[in-house]
């Protein structure tokens, strides 16, 4: 599974907004969804989204924590789990599933052995802390290690991020546009959302 530049996560939104802010979203272009476990609904979210947009966009689910939660999210429909911290059960889980594995990691020792116990992907978190130069510096012993770094990532954090080596970057929904998901004006989300991707892309020059 190639994942796009852009990760979009949904943290604390219910199944109604998630599949409203998603269809607008899609349409400016963003094609992977993360629904954490911790919000409300969040496996109705997951099912209603691969439902849905499955066949057109990836749909995953965030904060998995325990083997419940890789069953419940598989169940759902989800084709990715990521997790804020390593869990080698977990990520044995999720491959046993057949679903993506991006567990959360730091240092270079949990990235490494993040990469050793399976994940396709190791998501470096919180990035914004440390910048985008610390994906550099990753990257340089560990060129083999696809990194996903979340966390605070505006859109120039998430451009230096990519130009660093990251293969993606996730983003909260809230910061695309905080206003816009408070007041559930999901079309000025997706204006949010292509100005972001401009900037990851550098058109925005």
């Amino acid at each position: 599974m190639k994942f796009p530049e852009l990760l979009i996560i949904y943290r604390g939104l219910a199944p109604d907004d998630v599949l409203a802010a998603t269809a607008s979203l899609h349409a400016a272009g963003v094609t992977a969804f993360e629904t954490t476990m911790d919000s409300p609904g969040a496996l109705t979210s997951i099912a209603g989204l691969s439902r849905r947009f499955g066949g057109a966009a990836l749909v995953g689910a965030g904060s998995v924590r325990t083997l419940d939660h890789v069953k419940a999210a598989a169940d759902a429909g989800a084709s990715f789990l990521l997790s804020p911290h390593l869990d080698e059960a977990v990520v044995a889980a999720t491959r046993t599933a057949g679903l993506v594995s991006i567990p959360g990691a730091f240092t270079p020792t949990e990235v490494v052995r993040a990469h050793a116990a399976g994940a396709d992907l190791v998501k470096i978190f919180p990035i914004a802390p440390v910048g985008a130069a610390y994906v550099q510096q990753l990257r340089q012993p560990l060129p083999d290690v696809p990194l996903l770094a979340t966390g605070g990532v505006t859109a120039e954090l998430g451009r230096q991020c990519l130009l660093a080596g990251c293969a993606t970057v996730g983003v909260g929904a809230g910061l695309i546009d905080a206003g816009a998901v408070r007041d559930r004006d999901w079309d000025r989300l997706a204006d949010g959302a292509r100005r972001y991707l401009a900037v990851l892309r550098g058109e925005d020059e």
